[in-house]
């Protein structure tokens, strides 16, 4: 050891561990996390022995005594060789051959053995071995507090490639629910590694199998993502994107897969993160998971955004020991280089703010369900025949438009403006809408009827662009019309077009029809149809204080003109499920003429254009 220059030495400072503090670490260790613990030893051993190639197989079961309970955890993942033997228990010993490793702290077993109940004894036989090996670690030998020894022997009854671990007197309750618990955490610790979805999602094949007193433990699988085919709000995956840094030995690959779930789910969503493909957090919502605000992060996650769901994996060929993750592989550092970048790389949070923006602008306020959850994997009009969309970045800085969602959702706003304007004008047409966009049309219009379409009036045309961009000044028209048939004893609607008609009668059926009957010959001087009005000679001009010149060919029935109240309505979230509004102005007709100086009898269309008017220059 290298003294400093000018200094006396008086020996030698022994910086090693005591065996208090070994039985101390096992306080921050939980029952399951000391599970994971010996898994992970477990997967490590398979990537070593075959690169997890070859079947593998790990059972955790209990055998009750009379006065304790013994845990089993065995596999058959490659054993481990006899030269290895302290790896296991040794502090800070970790075999890291290779790279690539789930445990790179070397104490995580350690801390899960001690947590897990002593005395314990571990056994293992490496595949090209002739025997096995064992040793039993006592309440005596944490006793012995200089002596880190332990009398290895020799195991005839170990199958090769095998390694089984006994706590014999386990420091929990074993019960149906602890075990049930387990299975649990350990189908999304190892997801990765037991979903044949994600395997095909990731290009990868393992041939794992996890039990639980003899009853196998089911993965997670894929989150129930819609692949809804509105606006590319399909799910995607980006992949191969590399973070380099000075202090790392291997660069961080980083892939990132985000979609929107068919449903809202509280639980689900946010983001997963998993390092060496274990899971390390589910389900972030803060800024550890790339939320909350700041330059890097996409926003406050609230109520509205829990149909997003990302799941981000990080993994090296080096040292693990330099991802973000602690050494009880349960939370995420989010200050860490390989988070926030580096001189070299863009860190993984800048990536997901890139990638996920959209997503997560795509909230339940701007995208109704019905664009969503009719469009499972299985649907005939799933995009991406019902799997993320795969995007290599492995070579790529921008992430470009053409790799994302559209930023307008117009082709849900088409299908919108076209289901308001039919329920305005009290008909249903399916004309000119495409068979992938059926779903979501039929949803979304009974969910806005509140009820079944029978009220709607089918027709077989499709409505007019103009008619779908402002439908309020098309009712109003036809309602115009309506009046000046009932102002002249008349009812005939023989003359407009389909889509016109159930509002004409509509009018006539709260407006009086018992006091006209429908004609055979008609008025010369009344318009038949809409565009005969707009086309009359006797138009009338008014004038505003405000300078404009408006001209309508109707007037509003002197009965009318006296008991006619006037309603103005604010509606925000509009054409969502979030939608709210509420009354903000209640005057009458008279009042409202006498603001803008028209003629009492003046027709609708005046007044609204009025109210545009001033409304746009309060805005302006």
């Amino acid at each position: 050891m290298p003294h400093q220059k000018g200094k006396q030495s008086h020996g030698e400072a022994q910086l090693l561990p005591t065996k208090e503090a070994l039985t101390a670490l096992k306080s921050d260790v939980t029952f399951e996390s000391a599970c994971l613990e010996l898994c992970d030893n477990s997967l490590d051993a398979w990537k070593r022995t075959t690169s997890r190639t070859e079947p593998a197989k790990i059972e955790i079961y209990a055998k009750e005594h009379d006065d304790r309970t013994e845990l089993i955890i065995r596999d058959d993942t490659g054993g481990v060789p006899r030269d290895r033997a302290a790896m296991l228990f040794g502090i800070g010993r970790s075999a890291k051959t290779g790279g690539g490793t789930i445990g790179t702290f070397g104490v995580g077993a350690k801390k899960g053995l001690v947590n897990l109940g002593i005395p314990f004894r571990i056994t293992a036989r490496a595949g090209d071995e002739s025997s096995g090996w064992t040793y039993r670690i006592t309440n005596e030998w944490f006793e012995r507090k200089d002596d880190w020894s332990v009398p290895v022997y020799e195991s005839t009854n170990v199958s090769p490639g095998t390694t089984e671990i006994r706590i014999e007197d386990l420091n929990y309750e074993w019960t149906k629910q602890r075990a049930s618990n387990l299975r649990t955490r350990l189908g999304e610790a190892y997801n990765l590694f037991l979903s044949d979805s994600m395997q095909t999602l990731r290009d990868t094949s393992y041939d794992l199998c996890i039990t639980v007193d003899g009853k196998q433990v089911e993965p997670q699988g894929l989150p129930d993502w819609s692949y809804t085919p509105f606006d590319g709000l399909h799910p995607r995956r980006y992949e191969g994107i590399k973070i380099s840094s000075e202090k790392l030995d291997a660069p961080v690959v980083l892939h990132i897969t985000v979609g929107l779930l068919k449903k809202k789910d509280a639980h689900t969503a946010g983001t997963d993160i998993y390092c060496q493909s274990r899971k390390v957090a589910s389900g972030l919502r803060s800024s550890t998971g790339g939320f909350n605000t700041g330059i890097n992060s996409l926003g406050t996650f609230g109520a509205r955004h829990e149909r997003l769901k990302i799941i981000v994996e990080l993994e090296t060929t080096g040292d693990g020991q330099h991802l973000p993750w602690d050494t009880q592989k349960s939370s995420v550092d989010r200050h860490n280089p390989i988070m926030q970048g580096t001189n070299y790389s863009k860190g993984a949070y800048n990536w997901l703010r890139r990638t996920c923006q959209q997503y997560f602008d795509a909230n339940a306020d701007q995208v109704p369900t019905a664009f969503v959850e009719p469009y499972s994997a299985n649907s005939p009009y799933a995009a991406s025949d019902g799997r993320p969309l795969r995007h290599d970045f492995s070579g790529r800085e921008r992430v470009t438009q053409n790799y994302r969602p559209s930023n307008d959702l117009s082709e849900i706003n088409a299908i919108m403006d076209r289901i308001e304007a039919q329920i305005l004008l009290g008909i249903q047409s399916k004309a000119g809408i495409r068979d992938w966009q059926l779903p979501a049309y039929n949803t979304q219009l009974t969910s806005e009827i509140n009820g079944p379409t029978k009220s709607l009036t089918p027709i077989e045309d499709q409505l007019p662009q103009n008619v779908v961009d402002d439908p309020y000044a098309a009712v109003g028209k036809i309602n115009e019309l309506a009046r000046l048939h009932l102002e002249g004893g008349y009812y005939y609607p023989d003359d407009l077009e389909d889509w016109q008609e159930p509002s004409y009668v509509t009018f006539f059926e709260q407006h009086g029809s018992d006091k006209v009957s429908k004609k055979t010959s008609f008025r010369e001087d009344l318009p038949r149809t809409l565009e005969e009005m707009a086309t009359m000679d006797d138009t009338a001009s008014v004038s505003s204080e405000s300078g404009m010149d408006l001209y309508s060919s109707q007037t509003v029935p002197k009965n009318m003109t006296e008991t006619e109240t006037a309603e103005l309505f604010l509606v925000l979230g509009g054409k969502t499920s979030a939608e709210r509004g509420a009354k903000v102005l209640e005057t009458t007709r008279n009042e409202l003429c006498e603001q803008f100086d028209v003629e009492g009898n003046a027709g609708d269309d005046i007044l609204w254009e009025h109210i545009r008017h001033q409304l746009n220059e309060f805005l302006e």
